[in-house]
């Protein structure tokens, strides 16, 4: 008996306490958990884009050839993966075999190489199980952050993040590992619910340490959470506490300095990339300018509820992937603040399917590293010789015209999903005011 309470508080804990005890609903849970899992199990071993193989060749240079800093710009993220290679080696088969092709320097060698080892379904499942981990973990976090008082709601959800194709594809086809920084960053999240302020920002100064993205929400975050004029400047110096750890580090261990390394990298160009050129050697960057006025019209709103703070960070990183050049990872990072809205605004749902379905064809123009050759563990013949898409689409119409045509309709999409969210606010306020009188 003790042992049976002690697991239906584990799994109040885990499901909350309403969905558990509610038979439609929790039978509703296990069906959508259990069909994302199959459909996650079912790609784990087969797929993959190269950056993952990228990512466990510079983790071996650490393991097995002892370079600490094999990735220098991404370093907390490569000590992650380092530690995982290490603890997982004993259960790699042929680990001699598989040593010597991710040492291998020459990238396209090794590529063919790893498509060709005799355990790579095997090896692949290995590298991509944390990202499932956290996966899962994200499915249930997520749920928690709204609708504390209505369980449907919340296990609606739970589906949109489990069966969410976005999801699926770029951590277990494309096989990115955005999802540990998703993970950390809406612990974050949670505990800027609860107004645990400080942990709050140390947890989201650590998640920026792991990848960059969560910058772009910090200070929304810092608005929502500061209450005095102090709290502003301390609240923004633990949030950058990580880069300072990192930087600090960089320059006693590597000498030089991480954070100039990346602004001087084409990725952080992407944020650059549309702009309005003036006389002489003027110019506007459009994301800076249309981002200073989501930071401005946050910051003058006089009630900040958390349920507003969420939208305004799903419209950053919508915002983003609207006016910059992006990786389909980029998307994935205005996941768990959107499907918050789909649960109230049905509509946005199917305008972030039509996102997906454009972001397929916009993927096109990356030409076979994003198309064929994450087949090729598969069939490795098919990946290098079959034709590509590109060279089909040429036969009929300019490729870059094809693509940036699909483009610009998934830019309009994007900025009509952020006009839902505004309105999405502006009628939760009017309601608001209206029971208020």
């Amino acid at each position: 008996m003790k042992v049976k309470l002690f697991f239906r508080k584990i799994g109040s804990f885990i499901v909350t306490k309403e969905i558990l005890e509610d038979k439609k609903l929790s039978i509703l849970l296990y069906k959508y958990f259990l069909i994302g899992l199959l459909i996650r199990l079912t790609l784990l071993p087969f797929f993959f884009q190269r950056d993952i193989l990228s990512t466990y060749q510079r983790a071996a240079q650490t393991v097995f050839g002892g370079v600490l800093g094999a990735d220098f710009q991404q370093f907390v993220t490569h000590i992650i993966h380092s530690a995982y290679l290490f603890a997982i080696k004993p259960f790699i088969p042929a680990l001699e075999n598989l040593s010597g092709i991710l040492l291998n320097a020459d990238s396209w060698a090794s590529w063919i190489d790893f498509n060709n080892f005799q355990f790579v379904y095997r090896t692949l499942a290995l590298f991509k199980f944390p990202y499932l981990i956290l996966d899962i973990a994200c499915m249930f976090l997520v749920m928690r952050l709204l609708y504390d008082t209505q369980p449907l709601k919340r296990l609606k959800v739970f589906k949109y993040w489990a069966l969410n194709p976005l999801v699926i594809f770029v951590t277990y086809l494309f096989a990115r590992h955005d999802i540990i920084g998703i993970c950390v960053t809406i612990v974050a999240l949670l505990l800027a619910k609860y107004r645990k302020k400080y942990w709050a920002i140390v947890v989201i100064a650590v998640a920026i340490a792991i990848r960059f993205f969560p910058i772009m929400i910090l200070p929304l975050l810092i608005i929502y959470l500061a209450r005095k004029k102090r709290d502003y400047i301390i609240l923004f110096s633990i949030g950058i506490a990580g880069l300072i750890g990192i930087e600090t580090f960089s320059h006693l261990y590597f000498g030089r300095s991480v954070i100039f390394s990346l602004l001087n990298t084409q990725h952080f160009d992407y944020m650059l990339s549309a702009k309005l050129d003036l006389i002489i050697h003027d110019a506007i960057f459009i994301f800076i300018v249309a981002y200073i006025i989501l930071l401005l019209s946050f910051l003058h709103q006089k009630k900040k509820t958390f349920t507003l703070f969420l939208s305004y960070c799903g419209a950053v990183y919508l915002l983003y992937v609207s006016l910059c050049y992006f990786h389909p990872q980029y998307l994935m990072w205005a996941i768990p603040f959107i499907i918050l809205i789909f649960v109230r605004k049905n509509s946005l749902y199917y305008y972030h399917l039509a996102q997906f379905c454009l972001l397929m064809l916009v993927l096109i123009y990356w030409g076979d590293l994003v198309t064929k050759f994450i087949f090729a563990p598969v069939d490795i013949r098919y990946a290098l010789y079959s034709t590509g898409i590109i060279p089909i689409i040429n036969r009929f119409y300019n490729p870059v015209k094809f693509v940036n045509i699909f483009r610009s309709v998934f830019t309009a999409v994007s900025l009509w999903m952020i006009y839902l969210i505004y309105r999405d606010n502006r009628d939760s306020q009017l309601a608001d005011r209206g029971v208020g009188n």
